[in-house]
């Protein structure tokens, strides 16, 4: 069908049973199609063979533009073959989506390089692989070159603040990288504060992801301390990081100073009281300029004392500001 069609732009296969020769006859429809712009094959059995096959029907394609590979198996191997493919082709790719794939701190090498050269890629998505510092870093060398890279996934990747750091580093000098996904990476205080430290007067941030990441009260400080002074992050996620009150604390002193762009914060998991909740709806209330529209402090260990103090303090927002405040606990 695909070899025929001209009309279809997107095809979604995703969980399905294709092995290698399914990918196979799917790269020889590519080496014909002139129309399809958008491929999703997550999770199916690429595996390598699959992906090394795929990369051939790559090679001479130049429709494609998305390319959704999760879930696949496909492994350092894999990788370096498609990547090959991907590396010789006259299309300009702008979504890789590799995310769940085994792949380690050799695959990412290969991703590194193709990351170096390409003037089209937008997002890049390595979530859940296994790619650890030497990956991290090995990326973070490719994004210093790249200038068309606006969505990066290095979520679940076993990163710590070596890496991080080396991820931070980029952002001195990238106002292209806009969403950040770094969640399920122990990056603890340390690269909670390598991180900091470079967000409060650079880059181009607005979408900062850092669930699970382990960062304690001590990094919701630095978090905290580093909002007073930039002026680009929209979303922040923190999730799951053990803030307790003290971090919940640290973060209220900053929710007091006026921040033209935080509008989501999202706070869920932390083991945060009603001490913290007082905090934070106290700098709500202080706060006569409020741009949060969404607080997010559901599954912490708030008692009605803490909830009423919020739901008053969102309360107050509205008549102040006749905005709405979406608080959920």
């Amino acid at each position: 069908m695909l070899k025929k069609n001209s009309t279809l732009r997107v095809l979604e296969l995703n969980n399905n049973l294709i092995d290698y020769s399914g990918f196979s006859g799917l790269a020889g429809s590519l080496l014909e199609n002139k129309t399809l712009q958008s491929l999703h094959l997550n999770g199916n059995y690429g595996g390598a063979l699959g992906a090394a096959a795929l990369a051939k029907g790559l090679e001479s394609n130049k429709s494609l533009r998305e390319l959704y590979m999760q879930g696949n198996s496909v492994g350092d191997e894999g990788v370096r073959a498609l990547i090959s493919g991907l590396s010789l082709r006259k299309g300009k790719l702008v979504l890789l989506d590799l995310a769940n794939n085994s792949i380690t701190a050799r695959g990412a090498f290969h991703v590194a390089e193709y990351v170096k050269k390409s003037k089209s890629l937008l997002w890049l998505n390595l979530y859940m692989n296994d790619i650890k510092d030497e990956g991290a870093e090995k990326i973070a060398e490719a994004l210093k070159e790249n200038r068309s890279i606006t969505n990066v996934d290095l979520g679940g990747n076993d990163i710590h603040a070596k890496g991080i750091s080396a991820i931070a580093e980029v952002l001195k000098d990238n106002s292209v990288i806009t969403s950040l996904e770094l969640g399920y990476n122990p990056i603890g205080p340390e690269g909670a504060m390598a991180l900091a430290e470079v967000l409060k007067f650079h880059g181009k941030v607005k979408d900062l992801m850092l669930g699970w990441c382990q960062i304690g009260a001590k990094g919701a400080e630095y978090f905290a301390d580093m909002l007073k002074y930039n002026s680009t992050i929209s979303t922040l996620d923190l999730r799951a990081n053990g803030l307790r009150d003290e971090g919940a604390i640290c973060l209220a002193r900053s929710l007091k100073v006026v921040n033209e762009s935080l509008t989501t914060l999202n706070l869920g998991f932390n083991e945060i009281r009603d001490e913290g909740a007082f905090a934070i709806a106290q700098a709500l209330k202080a706060n006569e300029d409020v741009r949060l529209t969404s607080l997010n402090l559901a599954s912490n260990f708030l008692t009605k004392l803490g909830q009423t103090a919020l739901t008053d303090a969102r309360d107050h927002v509205f008549e102040m500001t006749e905005k709405e405040l979406a608080v959920m606990f």
